[in-house]
């Protein structure tokens, strides 16, 4: 299934980490849009305009479609 510019919802919160930035924060209940939808990855947006890969393994623990 075609899941492209579906939004999903985080069901925990997330936090993004990298070395010489600050995190980013998203909260449990947030909104990502689908960018792109690969074998093992997805491509989310945020409303900030931040571009992240998330792992469908996580699907149904982290995150769900709408």
């Amino acid at each position: 299934m075609n899941h492209i510019n579906e939004l999903i919802v985080l069901k925990d919160t997330l936090v993004l980490s990298k070395d010489g930035h600050d995190d980013i924060k998203y909260d449990e209940g947030t909104l990502l849009k689908v960018l792109l939808v690969l074998n093992d990855h997805i491509v989310v947006k945020s409303d900030n305009e931040r571009t992240f890969v998330l792992d469908m393994d996580d699907e149904q623990t982290l995150w769900t479609y709408m």
